[in-house]
C-alpha cells in the first residue's frame, strides 16, 4: 500500500479547531446573563442556536465578522427571551481575538511546522486572527481570512483563493477543521484532502466522508510526523 505524502501545506479552520469557539462563547453568554441576574440557563443550547443563526447570516452577504457577532447575539438571546444590552453586543463583537485556545493547539502547531506549512483559512477578520496568533504565541506560515476573500466558508471562494495565493495544487494541500458543514463538506466538494478534527465526537451532519479523522490537534501532529518518517 502506498504511504500518503505529507502535504506541502495544511489549511486550518481556527475557531472550533485551534480555539475553543463553543466553550468560549458559552462562557461569554454566561457572563452576560450573570450580570443580568439570570441563572439556570442552558448556555450550550443558546450557543448552538446562535451558531445556527450565525451560519445562515454569514451566507447572506459579506459583512465584517465583528458586525456578524454584534448582530447575531440579539437574534439568539431573543429566541430564549434573555436580556442583553447594546454594550453586551459590542463587548461580544470585540472579544473573539481573546478567546482561549485548546490546550494542545500551540504544541501541535509547532510540531506540524517541522513538516509542513500551517495556514489558517478562517471565517474572521485580519485584526481578530492576528490577535489570536499573538495570544497563541505562534507564527503562522500565512493567514487567509474571510476579509481577504470577501466571503465566508462554506463558500468555495476561500479555498480557491488559498490555492492561488500559496501557488499549490489541491493535491498538495490538506484542509483540517472541526466544522463539518463549514469546512469538510466544501473541501470534499473541491477534491481537497480533508481531516476532520472531531474533538467532541459529533455526528456527521451530511452524508459526506472526510479523508482522515482525529480527535484533536495532538493526534493530527502525530499522524503527520508518522507520515514524514515513512518518506
Amino acid at each position: 500500500m502506498q504511504i500518503p505524502k505529507v502535504p506541502k501545506a495544511i489549511t486550518f479552520d481556527c475557531y472550533g479547531t485551534l480555539v475553543d469557539w463553543e466553550g468560549e462563547i458559552q462562557k461569554f453568554f454566561k457572563g452576560i446573563l450573570d450580570n443580568h441576574g439570570v441563572k439556570n440557563v442552558d448556555y450550550k443550547a443558546v450557543q448552538r442556536e446562535w451558531e445556527m443563526l450565525q451560519f445562515d447570516y454569514i451566507q447572506e452577504k459579506y459583512r465584517p465578522y465583528r458586525q456578524i457577532l454584534k448582530d447575531t447575539l440579539p437574534m439568539a438571546f431573543n429566541k430564549f427571551n434573555l436580556p442583553f444590552t447594546d454594550e453586551d453586543c459590542e463587548t461580544f463583537a470585540q472579544s473573539m481575538g481573546k478567546w482561549a485556545a485548546f490546550p494542545d493547539t500551540r504544541d501541535a502547531i509547532i510540531e506540524l511546522q517541522k513538516y509542513t506549512k500551517v495556514i489558517p483559512l478562517t471565517n474572521t477578520e485580519n485584526a481578530i486572527i492576528r490577535e489570536t496568533e499573538k495570544n497563541l504565541g505562534v507564527k503562522f506560515d500565512d493567514i487567509i481570512t474571510a476579509e481577504d476573500v470577501g466571503a465566508y466558508k462554506p463558500s468555495h471562494k476561500g479555498f480557491h483563493y488559498a490555492l492561488n495565493r500559496l501557488g499549490l495544487d489541491k493535491s498538495e494541500v490538506w484542509h483540517a477543521a472541526f466544522g463539518f458543514k463549514y469546512d469538510i463538506v466544501p473541501a470534499h466538494e473541491l477534491g481537497i484532502t480533508s481531516c476532520w478534527i472531531n474533538r467532541q465526537g459529533e455526528v456527521r451532519s451530511v452524508d459526506v466522508a472526510e479523508d482522515y479523522l482525529v480527535g484533536d490537534m495532538k493526534s493530527l501532529a502525530i499522524l503527520i510526523r508518522g507520515m514524514a518518517c515513512k518518506e
